[in-house]
């Protein structure tokens, strides 16, 4: 009986120590798991080095800007007090060329059948071509056979019915009609079909298309097509008020003439093939901008004096003309639509 007493004493008290030992050993473990996740909280890991697997790039082309002639200063006001601190390290992305083909002529007469021309095509150039139709109504239809790039234009301007009728689509019926009409006509990318649509209000002033506030003032109504953002930075076209893809709505009734305008200027991307490059210090794309070396994409209110810049962010700049890397840029947003962008790769990997 005494034995027995005395193995469950013993038996009780391994019981015990070995509790408490194994608490100690959690209580260790996850002391040391917390001192090693703080240790690499406040001592990161240097970030990889950037690739620059393309070597050095080609110069970022800016257009001549519509509002090259305008002379501002520039006043930095954002919500931080100065300049964000923004990544050092970018993406640059391959845009596959597509090599001139002896079929591109008929490919392009079959594109130009879908979207309602049937004439025999002039040549402008090389590889522009333009179709002209005068039923049901005189609209022209000007493509480029290598890209499929094109321009559709109906001369509303002396068209009582097109300037007087007040229909215009909502924004969002006029969004999703933009994607229907792209998508059946063949030319809706999945990076335009996710992407965003914006919206610019237009009354006609002769001979001008000016910015209007409301859908009642206005005679027509834009549909900017955004790419789907890319890291989640937005691709930025030369103007941000008028994309590389975008549909002109008037407000008549006749289905014929409800779109009267078609800008599409779209180039692939390569997303599965991109480098990673140093970027230029934010500060020297500021001081760049303030030296008139940055691209004026749309000065809005601002024609004269000073622009406000509110905000900094990184961005990537399409363009209208063919290019071989989507590169990074600056974009400056500033009061009253302002919008400037500066390219961002560091000077020593510009050729």
């Amino acid at each position: 009986m005494a034995n027995l007493t005395l193995t469950t004493y013993y038996a009780r008290r391994g019981l015990l120590f070995g509790s408490i030992a194994f608490v100690g050993i959690l209580i260790l473990r996850v002391s040391i798991s917390l001192s090693v996740s703080i240790y690499k909280q406040l001592n990161p890991p240097p970030p990889p080095a950037p690739t620059v697997a393309f070597g050095k790039l080609p110069a970022l082309v800016f257009p001549e800007s519509d509002f090259a002639s305008q002379t501002l200063n520039f006043k930095l006001e954002t919500i931080e007090g100065n300049l964000p601190r923004l990544a050092d390290v970018g993406r640059v992305y391959f845009m596959p060329k597509k090599e001139p083909s002896l079929t591109a002529l008929d490919e392009a007469k079959v594109r130009a059948r879908n979207l309602g021309f049937e004439s025999t095509p002039e040549a402008v150039d090389k590889f522009t071509y333009r179709w002209i139709k005068q039923i049901p109504l005189p609209k022209v239809l000007t493509l480029n056979i290598n890209n499929n790039n094109f321009i559709i234009n109906y001369p509303f301007t002396n068209d009582q019915e097109v300037l007087n009728s007040k229909y215009l689509p909502s924004a969002q019926s006029a969004a999703q009609e933009t994607k229907n009409f792209l998508s059946q006509k063949g030319f809706l990318p999945t990076d335009l079909a996710t992407g965003s649509a914006e919206f610019v209000q237009l009354r006609f002033d002769p001979p001008d298309l000016v910015e209007v506030n409301s859908l009642s003032e206005a005679d027509f109504l834009r549909v900017n097509l955004f790419r789907s953002d890319l890291d989640d930075l937005r691709i930025m076209p030369p103007n941000p008020k008028h994309s590389l893809v975008s549909l002109l709505f008037s407000g008549a009734r006749d289905t014929e003439k409800r779109i009267v305008e078609i800008d599409y200027f779209y180039f692939p991307i390569d997303y599965e093939t991109f480098a990673t490059y140093p970027l230029k210090p934010l500060n020297l794309a500021w001081e760049e901008l303030k030296n008139n070396q940055g691209y004026l994409a749309h000065v809005g209110k601002n024609t004269t004096g000073q622009a406000i810049i509110r905000r900094v962010t990184l961005g990537y700049f399409d363009s209208k003309l063919p290019q071989n890397f989507l590169q990074p840029i600056y974009i400056f947003h500033g009061d009253d639509d302002f919008f400037a962008y500066v390219s961002a790769i560091a000077p020593e990997w510009v050729q």
